[in-house]
C-alpha cells in the first residue's frame, strides 16, 4: 500500500494537467474545473499530508489560467464565465477543507486514543501492582500461620510430655503411697478403709485422664511409631467413645515425610472425628491414606446427615472446617470438602511429602 502512494503525485500532476488540456479546447469548462475537486481528493491519499493544499493551489491556477485562455460562446457576459470559475474554484477548495477537518478529528481521536491507552496501562500496572501486593500479604499470613500451627504444636507436645513425663508420674507414686498405705491399715474402721480406698480409685482414674489428656494434647505414638500408627489409634479411640465404626486403609508412608506435613494431618483427622461426632449422626467412618508421587492424599467420609459448605460459612458456622483449611494451607497443601443434606460428608485433603517440595 505504501509503494502504491508514492505514484498519487505523479497521477495527480498527470490529471490535472489533463484536465486543463481539456479546459483550453471546451468553453466555459466548468464540469472540467470541478473535475479538479476529484484529482484534490486523490491527492489526500497520500502520505504527504501537504499535497492536498499543494494540488489545489495548482488546480486554482490552472482554473484561472483556463478561464482566460478557454474560447468563450459568443453572446454570453463575460462575468459568466469567471463566476463559474469562481464556482469551480469553490469546489476546488471544498474538499481541502473537508480532507483538514477529517485530519484532525482523526488526530483529536488518535491523541485521546493514546491517552486512554495510557491510563489503561497505568491502570494495569496499578492492579498488577496490588494483585502482586495481595499474594504476597497471602503468602505472609501463611506463613505466619504456618509458624504460629507449628508453635501451638510445639507447645502441645510440650505440655504432653510435662503431663506424661512429671504430673502422671507423681500420681502414680501418690497412687503406690495410697494402696501401700491400705495394707498397714487392717485395724482401722471400716469407713477409714473405704475412704482410703475411694481415694485410691479416685488418684488411679485421674492418671488415667491425665494420661488421656496427654495424648489429646499430642500422641508420642505420632514420633514414635509414625502417622498411620496414630491415625489406628486415634480412629480406635473414637469407636469406643461414640460408638461409630471406622476403617482405615492406609499404604505404606514413605520415610521422607515430614513431622510437620504429618502433624497437620493428623490434626485434621482429629477436627474432622470431631466434627462427625458433634454434628453428623453418623454410623460409619471412612478414612483413606494414599501416596501419589510426591504427594500424600487423606479422604475422610461419613455416612451422616450432611450439610451445605457455603451456608456454614455464610452463617459464621463451620470454623472447624475452617481451622482445617488453613492447616492444610500452611503446609502448602489443598483441602477440598463436598456435602450436601442428607448424603454424608466427604474431606479430601492433598499435601506434599515435605514442607516446600515442588
Amino acid at each position: 500500500m505504501s509503494g502504491d502512494r508514492q505514484y498519487i503525485p505523479i497521477a495527480t500532476i498527470v490529471l490535472s494537467l489533463t484536465l486543463f488540456g481539456i479546459d483550453l479546447i471546451l468553453p466555459l469548462g466548468i464540469a472540467i474545473a470541478i473535475s479538479y475537486g476529484f484529482v484534490v481528493f486523490l491527492s489526500s491519499l497520500s502520505s504527504d499530508a501537504r499535497l492536498p493544499i499543494v494540488t489545489a493551489a495548482g488546480c486554482s491556477v490552472l482554473t484561472i489560467v483556463g478561464a482566460a485562455l478557454s474560447p468563450t460562446l459568443p453572446g454570453l457576459p463575460w462575468w459568466l464565465g469567471w463566476s463559474n470559475r469562481f464556482l469551480s474554484l469553490l469546489a476546488i477548495w471544498a474538499p481541502v477543507a473537508f480532507i483538514h477537518q477529517r485530519r484532525w478529528a482523526e488526530s483529536v481521536l488518535r491523541e485521546a486514543n493514546d491517552g486512554l491507552e495510557q491510563r489503561v496501562q497505568e491502570r494495569t500496572v496499578d492492579l498488577l501492582s496490588i494483585q502482586q501486593a495481595l499474594q504476597q500479604s497471602q503468602r505472609d499470613l501463611r506463613a505466619l500461620t504456618g509458624r504460629i500451627l507449628a508453635v501451638q504444636d510445639d507447645e502441645r507436645r510440650r505440655i504432653s510430655r510435662e503431663l506424661h513425663d512429671d504430673v502422671n508420674q507423681r500420681l502414680a507414686l501418690l497412687t503406690l503411697s495410697v494402696q501401700a498405705a491400705e495394707k498397714h491399715l487392717p485395724a482401722a474402721p471400716t469407713e477409714v478403709r473405704e475412704q482410703v480406698a475411694k481415694i485410691h480409685q479416685d488418684l488411679v482414674t485421674l492418671s488415667n485422664d491425665v494420661r488421656h489428656m496427654a495424648y489429646r494434647f499430642h500422641p508420642s505414638i505420632l514420633d514414635d511409631l509414625g502417622l498411620d500408627a496414630a491415625l489406628q489409634q486415634t480412629l480406635d479411640d473414637f469407636t469406643a467413645h461414640t460408638k461409630i465404626k471406622t476403617l482405615f486403609v492406609s499404604q505404606p508412608l514413605p520415610p521422607i515425610l515430614s513431622k510437620e506435613i504429618a502433624t497437620a494431618v493428623y490434626r485434621v483427622v482429629q477436627e474432622c472425628l470431631s466434627n462427625i461426632a458433634r454434628h453428623a449422626q453418623a454410623t460409619r467412618v471412612e478414612v483413606e491414606l494414599t501416596v501419589e508421587g510426591p504427594s500424600m492424599e487423606l479422604a475422610i467420609r461419613d455416612n451422616g446427615r450432611g450439610f451445605d459448605p457455603d451456608a456454614g460459612l455464610r452463617n459464621g458456622r463451620g470454623l472447624g472446617l475452617v481451622n482445617v483449611r488453613e492447616r492444610i494451607l500452611a503446609v502448602e497443601g489443598m483441602c477440598d470438602v463436598r456435602s450436601r443434606p442428607g448424603s454424608g460428608t466427604e474431606v479430601r485433603v492433598r499435601t506434599p511429602l515435605t514442607v516446600g517440595a515442588p
